[in-house]
């Protein structure tokens, strides 16, 4: 079924019933060490937005963290031939096939408001340190030679409140530059602020729309004291802390205790052509998850969404993760994100466990149907909670019998759905076992969806895990039971007049090798995908180190 050219180029996986003509990877960049590749995008004359987050592996920039990369690669020619990997002295900088990566900030810059590019700010406008994860980047064109990048800072670690800058852009003799001091980062206070900002996309409409990656299944332990005391180490660190991000550091970020119901949902970006009259909405109503991006379909009401989680990273006590659930919200009206019904994906694995052979049906379990004003109003009546309602053993939020009413039909309204969407998902039958579902993007009839490990929960002899209980069933291995390959995998599905999802194939899958990392020249864990404007395929990689000299962003050609 595939075939591999261990070279720049390797042959991938050829989907049934389509022709024998080979499709090749192309390495089109890499990235300084320990950087991984995000905020890759494109607009509408084809140019080549490109991060480096992290790199040294630093998520915070302080001390002697390098910088993270912001910009784009002026120039790019998707006809060029692939890059080699840069020989272990050359890995301190972004390195493309073609053109020129040309940096429009680095993490800690100065900006013309005061600020410094990608720095989180409270709610009162204090700085709280200085992100060095950028990921989403989304172009704003405001002029035939003007615009504005939008770029989403994932925060930092650990701590979880993110920040959103807005660069100003001027094209010269065909290359954009930056212009920093016309640029700013935007107050995300009149949405609480932003959990984990990941990535996202340019809406057709043309609004930037961004994932807030909220990593947080076990909502009863978010007002655990042992989440707010002075000791911030997590318990893999010897510290008390339950979850990995910090419930406290969005307390922090308002000045006042946070509500876990007011994170995790799409943040749209309305009148952002302007140079100060940018106004953000979150949309309750697509539904409170670990939300990696979106893919937006032709009709401009059906939008795949993906939940990026693994079990792996679960409490022994608290069940605080699972794996994640592909997801579809089909909104009322085109172009309007603010009401609709939200759907979680139900697989059936083929007759097979190899990851690149098992593709996998899919039908869609409705979950509810709501709007932002409705939804944003049950989050509210949590405002108030605090630490002194933690109850050992029960919740102050909503329950798992309450969820279990939304399942059967009995609950008063749907407010399961949408504030707990994963867990409902799985309560509702739904498969909640994608170990870190990551980007998914669409072109035409196209939808592609990536995953950054087949493992864990995907693997056969891992087990099923019990939504509630986090109890794992190693007799069972669920909806998805494949042979694991750590090194992840790329999915297609072609969709008809209807936008609908009922079918993925495995398209390019990466392969551990003897040594227990992944191949050189098959992408590795991939993480953000987008397609360039004639349909090909981009793949950036989150592999670091243990998998990947460097992480590497790939075209899929053919």
């Amino acid at each position: 079924m595939k075939k591999y050219l261990f070279a720049t180029v390797a042959a991938i996986a050829l989907l049934p019933g389509v022709s024998r003509a080979e499709m090749s990877l192309v390495r089109i960049a890499t990235m300084p060490d320990g950087a991984e590749v995000t905020g890759i995008s494109t607009n509408a004359i084809g140019d080549l937005f490109l991060n480096a987050q992290h790199p040294g592996g630093k998520n915070t920039f302080k001390d002697d963290a390098p910088a993270a990369l912001v910009g784009y690669v002026a120039r790019f020619d998707a006809a060029s031939p692939g890059m080699p990997i840069p020989p272990e002295d050359q890995r301190a900088d972004l390195q493309v096939n073609s053109g020129q990566y040309v940096t429009f900030g680095k993490a800690g810059d100065a900006l013309g408001s005061g600020e410094v590019f990608g720095g989180v700010y409270d709610a009162a406008g204090a700085l709280m340190y200085v992100s060095n994860a950028p990921d989403f980047n989304g172009f704003v064109p405001t002029g035939a030679n003007t615009a504005y990048l939008y770029t989403g800072w994932e925060g930092a670690g650990r701590d979880g409140a993110s920040a959103i800058s807005k660069v100003a852009l001027s094209r010269r003799d065909g290359v954009w530059q930056a212009d920093l001091s016309q640029s700013k980062m935007l107050d995300l206070s009149s949405v609480h602020g932003g959990a984990v900002l990941c990535s996202g996309t340019i809406t057709p409409w043309g609004t930037p729309l961004l994932a807030e990656e909220y990593f947080f299944y076990n909502s009863a332990t978010w007002n655990h004291p042992d989440n707010h005391d002075e000791d911030e180490r997590a318990g893999f660190a010897g510290g008390n802390d339950i979850n990995y991000i910090k419930p406290k550091n969005m307390s922090q970020y308002l000045g006042k205790m946070a509500n876990p119901y007011r994170y995790g949902y799409m943040i749209e970006i309305n009148n952002a052509a302007s140079a100060d009259d940018e106004q953000l909405v979150k949309h309750y109503a697509t539904g409170r998850l670990s939300h990696e991006t979106a893919a937006i379909m032709p009709d401009n009401r059906t939008i795949y969404m993906t939940d990026d989680d693994s079990a792996v990273y679960s409490h022994e006590t608290y069940n605080t993760a699972s794996g994640g659930v592909f997801f579809k919200f089909v909104a009322d009206h085109p172009g309007d994100l603010s009401a609709g019904t939200l759907y979680a994906a139900k697989m059936m694995q083929d007759d097979t466990a190899d990851p690149d052979k098992a593709g996998f049906d899919i039908t869609w379990i409705e979950l509810g149907h709501g709007n932002n004003a409705q939804i944003e109003a049950w989050a509210a009546e949590y405002d108030d909670v605090t630490v002194a309602d933690y109850v050992d053993g029960q919740t102050s939020y909503l329950s798992d019998d309450a969820i279990r009413a939304h399942a059967a039909g009995t609950a008063p309204d749907a407010r399961a759905a949408f504030l707990e969407s994963r867990r409902t998902a799985a309560a509702m039958g739904a498969t909640n076992e994608w170990d870190k579902l990551e980007g998914v993007t669409t072109h035409g009839d196209k939808v592609y969806i990536a995953a950054s490990a087949l493992a864990f929960t995907m693997d056969k002899s891992w087990g099923h895990k019990d939504w509630s209980t986090g109890e794992i069933d190693t007799s069972n291995g669920g909806d998805i039971a494949l042979n694991a390959e750590g090194c992840g995998g790329t999915y297609v599905s072609t969709v008809g007049a209807d936008y609908n999802i009922t079918r993925i194939e495995p398209y390019v899958i990466g392969q551990t090798d003897a040594e227990g990392r992944c191949v050189a020249d098959l992408p590795a864990n991939p993480d953000n995908i987008v397609t360039l404007n004639d349909g090909t395929l981009l793949i950036g990689e989150d592999a670091g180190p243990k998998r990947h000299d460097v992480d590497m962003l790939w075209m899929v050609k053919g």
